[in-house]
């Protein structure tokens, strides 16, 4: 790719290379497979320098205006979201500087944090008008001008994305690329470092700061040797604290990136129960040479590892928890089985495939064209919402978009506002007598010319800026065939509902895709229409065989609102939709293999049916619950025959019902 990367650090290249950065890796790690010709980081002044890198180190001329400002911004508290503070005194990009940077022409800037060098990016990218990508690291210290203004963030954990979103990024211009590990290097095979001997042999890398909590990890070793007097912990990172004090613990400072798989490799198991982590690239890098952490259930600690799978998880706030886990791994055979799968875990983060996402992000940025998508809306009497609806799909800032409305037979105003629309070339306006939604679907489906797919429903609404983030998705991720993301559900009194789709594991017990999704051309094409025997479950039917055909694709972000009244069909027609569920799970998955989960889908079933005023159905319900489970089919069966107000009195009773 003939394009040229601009990189600005939150510390200078020098700095980098001093505390131990190293140049191979980094290499490939600011120009990712190769996508840039060129690439340079810059420096103001202080000539860094950092033998092999082989990019271009971009001197740029002291400026004191400049340097104040980076000294004061420096200086601030950055273990809080910074507002308007950062820029207060913000004297500009100077003269001098841009005109180094126009010589080296970059077409694009990447700003590494959301920091001062986030909004140095954006600055700088506003002079030059080029795109920038801003990447986010960690939770805290995340400036909201930076995030409110970035056109798009880069985070390497959900737990990261979440908190930008939280102090105001825009979700939609939110992606996650997760940070990446050299697994050519921390593999299990190779040199062991020559550490205490003991049992069981325990590694902390970490900074001696509040986040890492090794308060806690001590005073746990120290209650874990009470059954095991053998432990013993080698500490790595810096540190101020008198280590003579604990007689179990070998403290040894800063060691090379390349020499901590040694380390990894000496070790029983990684204990790192921080607080918080951004990203913890130390438990990934422990994963893949074979070695089990243990680690805090926080996030986004419990994002990189499974607990009980390939490591433990544990409160941090409790030195019990801890120790609990310390006594666990001690046992060899815990070790053995969580080791086994710890090498193929890390898979997802190695260097390669991230760096194939990364890729891909930039390339989404630099491209001049983007993937037309078809948005299909059946629609039915539904006078009263269709023009706002059809104005939101118009008014996402997506270049390439088409809109297929399926009039299904409407006698009321709706044909007429439609037409109102026709004019707007994006607009492809179908009328046809009323078939029901699933021959409204593969209608618009059949007359839509977009490379990227999807249905909405005519009293539904994107956030600004969806569209784009779930084509954006699937650009970077080209193994997933559909990607869908969380949504909000509101009520006629306004009350809204935040509604969590996923996880994809659990696709045989329930519909986890839900109501905004984006899926190729290829795989509609590959598994057919959507089914109308299916009725009130048709979407959830599809999502069952998109997925033989295709991975399917959670993005965790909240990029549409659902509206619930009257006239919803998963509002008025709830039971029934929970029967057609357990019919598709039965065409495609055989007799339930989860026990459990079909016993409560049964439960659910009973209880929709009851309080729709169907007590016989309910109790049918009851009865097939019943076969599995006697308990809960008996009490199913008594609510299902128990009158209406009795029913609400026993649920005030138990406090399930307010009076």
């Amino acid at each position: 790719m003939s394009e040229r990367l601009l990189v600005i650090t939150e510390e200078l290249p020098g700095e980098l290379h001093a505390a131990g950065a190293d140049a191979s890796s980094k290499a490939a790690y600011y120009n990712p497979a190769d996508t840039f010709e060129s690439v340079a980081l810059i420096d103001w002044g202080r000539d860094s320098v950092w033998p092999g890198l082989p990019h271009r180190v971009l001197r740029l001329p002291p400026d004191a205006a400049l340097h104040a400002w980076l000294a004061a911004v420096q200086a601030a508290d950055f273990n809080a979201v910074m507002g308007e503070e950062l820029i207060a005194g913000w004297p500009g990009v100077p003269a001098a500087w841009l005109a180094s940077i126009r010589e080296f022409a970059p077409t694009c800037v990447r700003a590494y944090g959301a920091r001062w060098s986030g909004w140095l990016g954006l600055e700088v990218a506003r002079e030059l008008n080029v795109p920038v990508l801003c990447s986010l690291h960690n939770v805290i210290g995340l400036a909201s001008p930076v995030l409110k203004q970035a056109p798009l963030l880069m985070a390497v954990s959900d737990e990261v994305a979440r908190a930008a979103i939280e102090a105001g990024a825009d979700p939609a211009r939110v992606v996650t690329v997760l940070n990446r590990v050299n697994r050519d290097r921390f593999t299990p095979e190779g040199e062991v470092a020559a550490g205490p001997q003991g049992s069981p042999k325990l590694l902390s890398v970490a900074r001696d700061v509040e986040q890492k909590n090794l308060d806690r990890l001590l005073d746990a070793c120290e209650l874990a040797r009470e059954k095991h007097p053998d432990l013993r912990l080698v500490h790595i990172g810096r540190s101020d604290r008198d280590w003579t004090k604990y007689q179990f613990v070998t403290h040894i400072g800063m060691v090379p990136n390349h020499e901590m798989p040694t380390w990894m490799r000496w070790a029983d198991a990684l204990v790192l129960p921080s607080l918080w982590e951004g990203f913890c690239v130390t438990l990934i890098e422990s994963l893949s040479c074979g070695t089990p952490v243990i680690t805090s259930n926080r996030p986004s600690m419990n994002e990189a590892v499974t607990d009980r799978w390939d490591g433990l998880l544990c409160d941090p706030e409790s030195v019990t928890d801890i120790a609990r886990a310390i006594h666990e791994i001690s046992d060899e055979g815990t070790r053995a089985r969580l080791a086994a799968p710890a090498r193929t875990s890390s898979e997802p983060y190695g260097f390669e495939a991230i760096s194939r996402r990364e890729r891909a992000l930039y390339e989404w940025m630099l491209q001049a064209t983007k993937p037309k998508v078809s948005v299909v809306m059946p629609t039915f009497n539904r006078r009263q919402f269709i023009e706002k609806a059809v104005r939101n799909v118009l008014d996402q800032e997506y270049p390439e978009l088409e809109l297929v409305v399926v009039d299904d037979g409407s006698t009321d105003d709706t044909p007429t506002i439609l037409n109102g629309f026709v004019a707007d070339p994006r607009v492809k306006l179908i009328t046809q007598e009323n078939q029901g939604l699933s021959r409204a679907v593969n209608r618009g489906m059949a007359e839509a010319t977009g490379h990227l797919l999807m249905w909405k429903g005519d009293d539904d609404y994107f956030a600004d800026g969806a569209i784009e983030a779930l084509a954006r998705e699937l650009a970077i991720d080209p193994e997933a065939g559909l990607v869908f993301a969380d949504y909000v559900a509101e009520d006629s009194s306004g009350k809204r509902v935040h509604v969590h789709t996923g996880p994809i594991h659990e696709l045989a017990q329930r519909n986890v895709v839900g109501l905004c999704f984006l899926f190729r051309r290829s795989v509609w094409l590959a598994v057919g229409s959507v089914n109308p025997d299916f009725h009130l479950a048709e979407d959830y039917e599809l999502w069952v065989r998109m997925s033989q055909r295709a991975k399917l694709k959670r993005l965790v972000r909240t990029l549409y609102t659902v509206t619930q009244h009257a006239g919803t069909l998963t509002q008025s027609k709830f039971a029934q939709v929970q029967e057609m569920t357990l019919r598709v799970q039965a065409a495609h998955f055989g007799p339930p293999r989860d026990a459990d989960a079909y016993a409560a889908q049964l439960a659910r079933l009973a209880g929709a049916y009851k309080t729709q005023g169907m007590p016989f159905r309910s109790l049918g319900a009851a009865m097939r619950l019943f076969r599995s489970r006697p308990g809960a089919g008996a009490w199913a069966a008594l609510r299902a025959l128990m009158p209406g107000p009795l029913l609400r009195l026993s649920r005030r009773i138990r406090g399930l019902q307010s009076p």
